[in-house]
C-alpha cells in the first residue's frame, strides 16, 4: 500500500472509516498517544481528599462515612448521648424530609436534573452517591 497513492488509499478509507474496531485502534494508537503524551501519571484523589479544605471551605455533613475516612480537617467524629435519636427524629420528620418515587427508567442524569430544577429547592441528597457515580 502506497499511502501517497490516492487511488489505493481512498477506497480503503471508505471501506474502513466507520468500523468501530478501526476507530478504536486509530484513537488508541495514534490520537491518544500523540495528544496525551504530556500526562505520564494518572491523577486521582480519594473522597477524603476531595471532601477536605482543598475544594470546600465549609461542609455540612459527610453522610455514611466511617470516621477514619472523613477529611482530616474534620477531625474525629464525636457523638454526644442522644445524638442518634435526634438525627433520626429530624430525618423522619415530614416537615424536614420528603421522599419521592423515581420513574422506572431513571438514570444519574435524571436525578441531577430533578435536583437542579426542584421547586422548592432540594438541599441534600441522602445516601445517593452510588446512584450518581
Amino acid at each position: 500500500l502506497d499511502l501517497k497513492d490516492a487511488d489505493q488509499v481512498e477506497p480503503l478509507f471508505e471501506a474502513l472509516r466507520l468500523l468501530p474496531a478501526v476507530i478504536r485502534h486509530y484513537l488508541n494508537s495514534v490520537v491518544f498517544p500523540s495528544t496525551m503524551a504530556f500526562s505520564t501519571i494518572k491523577l486521582s484523589a480519594s473522597g477524603q481528599e476531595l471532601g477536605g479544605d482543598m475544594l470546600f471551605g465549609a461542609r455540612l455533613a459527610f453522610s455514611g462515612t466511617p470516621s477514619d475516612l472523613l477529611p482530616v480537617e474534620l477531625g474525629k467524629c464525636r457523638y454526644e448521648e442522644g445524638d442518634d435519636a435526634r438525627m433520626l427524629a429530624v430525618l423522619t420528620d415530614p416537615q424536614v424530609v420528603r421522599h419521592e418515587v423515581m420513574p422506572s427508567d431513571w438514570d444519574a442524569i435524571w436525578i441531577l436534573k430533578r435536583v437542579a430544577t426542584a421547586a422548592p429547592p432540594m438541599h441534600a441528597l441522602i445516601d445517593s452517591g452510588a446512584l450518581v457515580s
